[in-house]
């Protein structure tokens, strides 16, 4: 079979590089891009074969399976849209939508186009402990699953941070942002739903030369599944994770079952033992860690059998709608109540 082929609009984040190292490695050929800045520069001396283009030329090219969508997150829904339109299958870094309405034209585009459009949720995607800990749960290891608390704190680092980044306008705001993540790992582990915004709340805590900033937020959310069971998720996220730490931030996933628990420190297990991806499972029969190293990091593996075979085996396009429209939600409802210090 001939390589798959993909062109990417936008180089604003570092989780490009994850994207696009991924495909790579399961064979897509990275054929063109466009970016600008330092990290264009970056992108173009790591893959010297991707020839620069302008977006139209890129959106334009039938060669083209895929495009990876990096820019300014207010522009990725417009970008997409228009791929889509063109024929092109899109996977896009989170934030991926940052209003409502960009969400509603995705949903309609890709249904009407028969494109896929994913998301890359990486902290669950490129994470075996929590990949392992979904697995887990899926598989009854701690009973029907009852209420999920999710914490991630992230390092700012705000000289390594573009303009676009402090305003939320452009940025989507704290929950579209990093609690991205959370909304994908709830749907993920609980499955489909309705989801309630039981409360929200954003603020900013210690950035007074950005007043406009968010830098600390949290979302309690009642999720109903199909078959009538509520799961209570409760989330925090912050860019507020001290220089100390020694990685960008001590991301945790706590899970409460009928039958156990189950304790995820994605990065980080603070003054205890070496190395991320650790998992702690307890139930009736006592507690354990849970080795998660053979855990298969195969997302990009399963995005390419979709495209070749029309599959679902990433994400339905229900959930990347699902798990984006719930922090929309919860963004507008922390968006009332928002405090700039104090």
């Amino acid at each position: 079979m001939a390589s798959l082929r993909l062109g990417v609009i936008g180089i604003e984040h570092l989780h490009l590089f994850e994207m696009v190292d991924q495909l790579a490695a399961t064979g897509f050929e990275t054929v063109c891009h466009v970016g600008q800045g330092s990290l264009e520069e970056l992108y173009r001396n790591w893959r010297g074969n991707s020839e620069p283009r302008t977006p139209a030329d890129i959106i334009g090219d039938d060669s083209l399976d895929l495009v990876v969508l990096a820019g300014v997150p207010s522009t990725r829904a417009a970008t997409a849209v228009a791929a889509m339109q063109a024929g092109r299958h899109v996977l896009v870094a989170k934030p991926a939508v940052t209003s409502a309405d960009d969400l509603a034209l995705i949903d309609r585009t890709a249904r009407s186009t028969g494109r896929r459009w994913w998301v890359f949720f990486s902290e669950r995607l490129s994470n075996r402990a929590i990949t392992k800990a979904v697995e887990l749960v899926g598989a009854g290891a701690i009973g029907d699953l009852v209420s999920i608390s999710g914490w991630a704190p992230h390092s700012l680092q705000p000289t390594s941070r573009p303009d676009w980044f402090f305003n939320p306008m452009l940025s989507g705001g704290i929950l579209v942002d990093l609690a991205a993540h959370q909304g994908d790992q709830l749907l993920a582990l609980a499955g489909p739903g309705i989801t309630e915004v039981a409360s929200a709340t954003v603020r900013n805590a210690a950035s007074p030369t950005c007043p406009q900033f968010q830098d600390i937020g949290r979302m309690s959310l009642r999720h109903t599944t199909s078959s009538g069971r509520v799961v209570l998720s409760d989330h925090h996220v912050d860019w507020l994770s001290p220089s100390g730490l020694g990685t960008w931030g001590d991301v945790r996933l706590n899970l409460v079952g009928a039958a156990g628990t189950i304790e995820v420190r994605s990065n980080i297990d603070v003054t205890g033992i070496d190395g991320s991806e650790h998992l702690i499972l307890v139930d009736g029969d006592g507690a354990r860690r849970i080795d998660c190293t053979a855990t298969d990091v195969d997302w990009a593996a399963r995005l390419s059998a979709d495209i070749a075979s029309g599959s679902d085996s990433l994400m339905s396009h229900e959930h990347a709608v699902s798990a984006c429209e719930l922090t929309l939600r919860a963004q507008a409802v922390a968006d009332g109540s928002y405090s700039s210090g104090g």
